[in-house]
């Protein structure tokens, strides 16, 4: 999928073509850094040039997608929460990390029984090859349940290594003092990637400021699943 802003804009920032938006004191500037996934996410810096701190919260940021096809309205796609991301791989993080210490009942009472045939093997003169094949079994099921203590561990350690990223990356809700420049990622479920127009929508201070994008969904085969549509002004984008 390619996403890029819908009328060359002739700025870049860090090797990305963003498109500018201002509203009185309050300048942004917008570009797409991943469509990899399932997330599709806009890299925003927002600079305060007014007297008077703002509040930024990106969980209020919104895209409006528009088809080809004239006449069909626009999907409104809500961007996703950081913090709620954020939490939801705090929770994984500590559901994996409590797997990969646990012991669970039925491994205990495995162990127990296997113990309990070594206390009793003898008197009922247990041959060893019956005693060979019920060790094997034993260590096999022991084996199991290690790897799978081991895989939560992984996972655990794949889930707090995503969590750290997204607190250093992520836009997060922050009031911006003036003169301060605020910059991070904003993401959107792809739900809309048969759009032909995107249209990102930044709410900050009873202002919003806007920037146009046009996308294209490319097949299997290279070939566009969808036609770009030429950008229509965008309120807020002088």
């Amino acid at each position: 999928m390619l996403v890029k802003p819908a009328a060359g804009s002739g700025q870049w920032q860090d090797g990305m073509e963003v498109v500018a938006a201002k509203k009185d004191s309050l300048d942004v500037r917008m570009g797409v850094v991943s469509t990899t996934g399932p997330w599709l996410e806009f890299d925003v810096a927002l600079l305060n040039r007014s007297r008077r701190p703002v509040l930024v919260a990106p969980e209020a940021f919104y895209l409006d997608a528009y088809a080809a096809t004239p006449g069909v309205g626009a999907l409104r796609v809500q961007s996703e929460n950081p913090e709620q991301n954020i939490q939801a791989l705090q929770q994984q993080a500590a559901y994996h990390r409590q797997k990969a210490a646990a012991r669970p009942a039925a491994e205990m009472l495995s162990s127990l029984s296997n113990l309990l045939d070594d206390l009793s093997s003898r008197p009922r003169h247990e041959n060893a090859a019956r005693r060979t094949a019920r060790q094997a079994r034993y260590q096999t099921e022991m084996a199991r349940y290690e790897q799978e203590r081991a895989s939560h561990a992984v996972q655990a350690t794949a889930a707090r290594d995503q969590q750290r990223q997204l607190e250093t990356t992520l836009l997060r809700k922050t009031t911006v003092a003036p003169g301060q420049l605020l910059r991070g990622r904003v993401r959107f479920r792809r739900c809309a990637d048969a759009a032909a127009r995107l249209r990102l929508v930044v709410p900050v201070a009873g202002r919003q400021l806007a920037g146009e994008f046009t996308q294209q969904y490319f097949r299997l085969d290279n070939r566009p699943a969808t036609a770009a549509a030429p950008a229509k002004p965008g309120r807020g984008t002088r």
